[in-house]
């Protein structure tokens, strides 16, 4: 089996999973920037709406980026959900980070607001008596 990895057949929407197997998202792209020599380092893996109607372009990927900004917390930040690919556990299947989806609260913005506002109050959803 070789050790070389395609990015398109290996990684692009490739589901995440986090250190406690949770889905958190796919990738939906990559940024990398030159780490000499004309070399390429991949820094960061981008996920979102955002990240996908960017890597999209068009009229659609262009509004989807567009609402995904607006929608986005301000602490956010205005660019695509980016996870440093230090994160990264292992690339099987999935893409496995090391960290658990609480250590990394930027990412699935969606998800925490739910479970913090609507699972939340409910009895014994752990989070219920406060």
């Amino acid at each position: 089996m070789s050790d070389d990895l395609s990015l398109r057949l290996d990684v692009i929407d490739r589901q995440m999973v986090d250190a406690d197997d949770i889905p958190i998202g796919r990738v939906d792209d990559l940024l990398a920037d030159t780490a000499g020599a004309g070399a390429l380092r991949f820094t960061s893996i981008l996920t979102g709406a955002q990240a996908i109607g960017e890597r999209l372009g068009g009229r659609r990927g262009r509004l989807m980026a567009a609402v995904a900004r607006r929608l986005r917390a301000p602490a956010a930040g205005s660019g695509p959900t980016a996870v440093g690919c230090e994160t990264i556990d292992e690339i099987g299947w999935e893409l496995r980070l090391a960290l658990p989806l609480r250590d990394l609260p930027h990412v699935a913005g969606l998800e925490h607001w739910l479970a913090e506002h609507v699972v939340g109050p409910f009895p014994r959803s752990g989070h219920a008596g406060d």
